[in-house]
């Protein structure tokens, strides 16, 4: 398969994502992209202190790529980590706004009530009915809930 036509499968399915997808794409690359600032300023410090202590060239290429490599195997991880989502279907009971971003909401689910924990993508909840019966899908380890419509 050739740049041309991996490309244009990855044009066509971002065309035809849902709005729940998009915004699941936009809240973990966020994520991933916060990840990745830190070895990025290290990567450029290296290379200021490689010239401050006379290190050769290949030295601090050698140490870049392999905070890249690093990065990369880290960052691979943390996507995998992100994109488990387990769904959760039930009437919306409550909707709690803790802080910024941070949202407690309760959901009857069959007839036991769930306590979800939101971090990210809980602004959906805001705009809710009570009683209202919602799709959600929910990330336990970094916390972020997406509504589906």
């Amino acid at each position: 398969m050739s740049l041309k036509d991996k490309f244009a499968e990855n044009f066509a399915r971002a065309q035809t994502m849902s709005t729940s997808e998009k915004k699941a794409n936009e809240i973990m690359s966020k994520l991933l992209l916060k990840k990745a600032i830190i070895p990025l300023i290290v990567m450029l410090i290296m290379v200021f202190v490689g010239n401050a202590l006379g290190l050769p060239w290949w030295g601090t290429l050698l140490i870049n790529l392999s905070i890249a490599v690093g990065t990369f195997f880290y960052i691979r991880k943390s996507g995998e980590k992100l994109q488990n989502f387990k769904p959760y279907v039930g009437n919306l009971i409550k909707v709690d706004k803790k802080e910024k971003n941070k949202y407690t909401i309760i959901l009857k689910q069959g007839k036991l009530p769930v306590k979800l924990e939101i971090e990210h993508g809980g602004e959906d909840f805001e705009n809710l009915r009570k009683n209202q019966l919602v799709q959600v899908q929910y990330n336990e380890q970094a916390k972020i809930a997406i509504l589906v419509k």
